[in-house]
């Protein structure tokens, strides 16, 4: 199915992570157009990544561990082996919890089972989804250092006992891929393209003042409410939201662009 066929989407996302959405973009027949507004640097402070280590390497494990992207599922895989750990015997009879199914197929190709919320994604997809699970359990939450709290404050209300392991900064990238900022800038982009608040907030860093006059020439499409909020708070206007993974965010696209 080409229903993109001829189509220049902006995908925002780090250079680091997978080509998932691009490959879903060509599969439809666009072209996906790499602008990075996002990179990852080594957290401030990694003692509580090393005590989580630590206790894994003694056996003694959570109930759960939540992983609310791929990034922060390699991060953690990559942690677990330079402790000399092999990621599933680590993990055995844990319950891992994915934001999304493109999480839980990206973990399954690093030998890893996950599950994620049926129709949704994010943090408070997955909250709604696991609350009941996880009462008066322990989850490790392998993240992001300035990862969304709406995971740990939802899971923590709903009684869990939650242990933060930070992996990585996100910050924004310090500049913009010359070539996608001149089709941006020419006006020959159809859509842009957000899977996260930190992409949103990339690209505001990245154009400043003219930000929201490039997102608002073209259509911008986000994956998750959470998503979307940041994308307004930065200034951005926002013509359709995806409830689900991927997938949806592809389909979303295709319905900002009036695909029949």
């Amino acid at each position: 199915m080409i229903s993109l066929a001829g189509r220049r989407i902006l995908v925002t996302r780090a250079a680091e992570e997978p080509t998932t959405l691009d490959d879903l973009l060509r599969e439809r027949g666009a072209e996906p157009v790499r602008l990075p507004c996002i990179t990852f640097a080594p957290p401030s402070d990694r003692s509580a990544l090393d005590a989580a280590l630590t206790r894994l390497r003694a056996g003694t494990r959570p109930h759960f561990v939540a992983l609310a992207s791929a990034h922060a599922g390699d991060r953690f895989v990559a942690g677990l082996r330079e402790a000399g750990l092999d990621p599933a015997a680590a993990l055995a009879g844990v319950s891992i919890l994915a934001a999304g199914t493109a999480t839980v197929r990206h973990l399954a190709n690093l030998g890893l089972a996950a599950r994620a919320p049926k129709g949704a994604v994010g943090a408070e997809a997955m909250v709604a989804a696991f609350a009941a699970e996880v009462r008066g359990k322990e989850v490790l939450v392998p993240r992001a250092e300035e990862g969304n709290p709406a995971l740990i404050e939802g899971l923590s209300r709903a009684g869990a006992r939650i242990v933060c392991a930070t992996l990585y900064r996100t910050v924004p990238a310090s500049t913009a891929d010359e070539a996608a900022t001149a089709l941006l800038r020419a006006g020959r982009i159809d859509a842009i393209a957000f899977a996260s608040g930190s992409a949103a907030r990339g690209f505001a860093s990245l154009f400043g003042a003219q930000a929201g006059a490039l997102a608002g020439a073209t259509r911008t499409v986000c994956m998750g409410e959470t998503c979307a909020a940041a994308a307004r708070v930065a200034g951005l206007r926002v013509d359709a939201v995806a409830a689900g993974g991927f997938p949806d965010l592809v389909r979303s696209l295709e319905s900002v662009l009036n695909v029949p």
